[in-house]
Order: C-alpha cells, then structure tokens, then sequence
C-alpha cells in the first residue's frame, strides 16, 4: 500500500477510535466532528477529508462494529462447521460476547440513526444474509426465525438497559436458546 494511502488508513481508523472514546466518554450525543477532531489531534478538515459528515462518521462506525461482529460470527460458524444450523449457532454463540462492546458506542450510532434511519442499511443488509443463511440451513425455518428473533430481543434489550433481568442472565437464557437448537436439529 503507498504510503499516503497507508496515512489515510490509519487516519481513519484513529477517527474512528476517536468517535468511539468520545460516546464512552461524553455519551452518544456528543458524538461530532469537532468532538473528534479534538480527541484525535486532526484539524477538523483532516477528520471531514475521511468523513465528510456527522452521517458518513458514524456510517464508518457501524460499519467497523459489523466487521467485528462479523468475525466473531464467523469464528463461531467455522467451528460449528458440519452441524445443523451453523449460522444461527454462531450468532446465537457470539451473543455472549457483546459486554465486550461498549454501549455507547452502539447508542451512539443507533441515536444517530433514528434521526437518519438510512444509516442502518448496512446492519439491514447483514440481517438479510443472516436471514438468508439460516432460512436455508434450517431444517425447521420458522422455529430458527424464532430463535434468531429471540436473540436480538436480548441483545437490544441489554442495550437499551431494558432488560428486566441481570446481565449474567442473558448468557443463561443464551444457552437455553442454544438448548433449543440442539433440540431442533435432531
């Protein structure tokens, strides 16, 4: 990779480490190019030369947290290689981990994208595969629908701080929804 383009790489994802410690730090409204570009040390033409917009910012942050979610997904896929129902076992499997990204961060884009609901198409674009993967894995689709359901309803009520349970309840009603798939798949 040339070397301005290495720059503008790691440009980007220092804005985006940027973006990420202003929502833990200040909360997810306080999430703007000028926040950033203090945070990073970028004037704020440096941060508008690789996001041109609040938009396009937090597009990059979405974008980066599917990427990670993504493999975490498909570690757990790969390791359930053979199995019935591959897919919804990985994302089911790696709902454990999300206490490993912070809340802010995700509140932060999904602020942002209830003011600009177009923000979401690239999570909507990940569901729609992860839909389509597990429609055709599923030897009972509709109860795999129920199940996938039933594991975002955790994860966003954890999120959103809604759950009317303790975290460390999440994780045994994950390994219920697991139980079930099991169950399905015989």
């Amino acid at each position: 990779m040339p070397q301005a383009d290495r720059r503008i790489s790691n440009s980007r994802e220092d804005i985006l480490d940027a973006a990420q410690r202003v929502a833990v730090r200040e909360g997810p409204a306080h999430v703007t190019l000028d926040a950033v570009a203090r945070d990073c040390g970028l004037s704020k033409g440096g941060v508008l030369y690789n996001f041109p917009s609040k938009d396009a910012l937090i597009s990059g942050m979405l974008e980066r947290l599917i990427g990670t979610i993504r493999l975490i997904i498909e570690q757990h896929r790969e390791a359930r290689k053979g199995q019935p129902n591959p897919t919804l076992r990985a994302v089911v499997a790696a709902s454990k981990f999300t206490d490993e990204f912070d809340p802010n961060v995700q509140m932060a884009i999904l602020a942002a994208a209830a003011q600009n609901p177009e923000l979401l198409e690239p999570l909507r674009a990940e569901f729609a595969e992860q839909y389509a993967n597990i429609q055709q894995e599923a030897k009972d689709p509709d109860l795999a629908m129920v199940l996938w359901a039933a594991t975002h309803g955790l994860m966003f009520q954890t999120l959103l701080g809604i759950a009317p349970f303790p975290a460390e309840r999440q994780n045994e009603l994950i390994d219920r929804l697991l139980a079930h798939i099991e169950k399905s798949a015989r």
